[in-house]
């Protein structure tokens, strides 16, 4: 597979989808390649290559080329994943440049499901303004929270942004901390990242208000690890 030309690594994916992620790893550790992404944009308008296939390939190609096809299928929301593939694509053909147009998705696509791709897209990139877009974004409600978390667990979220959804008062804010620092905790379990143990002085006697007060209702599995780590101590 590493012989082949860009090209064929799409040909391949598009015959044998079973071979995508490998196809996928392998291009994505090559330089952005215009007629793998022509190929590719071409094999989905003929109806060759799924909406999630073309996204997720393109993103791994990174031309430019690809861009506005993959803008497409964000906002068509195709199902199987299309757009959740697409964000992230989005993010990785432009970089830092798609900020503004992934920002813009996130506020005004029509569907729920495209302006979660959108976030997703926010959360590859990691910058501090792509927090600030989803934080924005689940609370105008145009995204749900437990996307929100699932991103900002990851990004992850700046501590003082998380302190303060933990001291709002407000149950939905509480409802996204806690499922952040959830998340983050398995993060952390799975040795993926361990940013919430760096500040677990500060947000374990805020977690431990807040799940105190019978207000709040989540999973028991979730409150039952929640509370072993806010009194599991240094």
């Amino acid at each position: 597979m590493m012989s082949d030309t860009s090209t064929k690594l799409v040909a391949i994916a598009i015959a044998d989808r079973g071979q995508f992620k490998h196809v996928a790893a392998e291009l994505e550790r090559r330089t952005p390649d215009a007629d793998a992404a022509s190929a590719l944009v071409e094999a989905y308008r003929a109806e060759e290559a799924p909406p999630w296939l073309a996204a997720h390939l393109l993103g791994c190609i990174g031309h430019e080329l690809g861009y506005a096809t993959v803008r497409e299928i964000l906002l068509r929301a195709p199902g199987l994943l299309a757009e959740s593939y697409a964000g992230p694509a989005l993010a990785k053909i432009l970089g830092e440049r798609a900020l503004p147009d992934l920002c813009a998705l996130l506020r005004d696509a029509p569907k729920q499901v495209s302006r979660e791709g959108a976030a997703y897209g926010l959360g590859h990139l990691g910058s501090p303004s792509a927090e600030a877009a989803v934080l924005e974004a689940v609370t105008t409600g145009c995204i749900r929270w437990q996307t929100a978390a699932s991103i900002l667990a990851r990004l992850p979220i700046a501590p003082r942004h998380l302190c303060g959804l933990l001291r709002s008062g407000e149950m939905d804010p509480w409802r996204l901390a806690t499922e952040i620092v959830w998340l983050a905790l398995h993060d952390a379990d799975s040795g993926r990242s361990t940013w919430v143990h760096d500040v677990a002085a500060e947000l374990r006697p805020m977690i431990r208000d807040v799940l105190a007060n019978p207000a709040l209702s989540m999973a028991p599995r979730k409150r039952t690890q929640l509370e072993a780590w806010v009194f599991r101590g240094p």
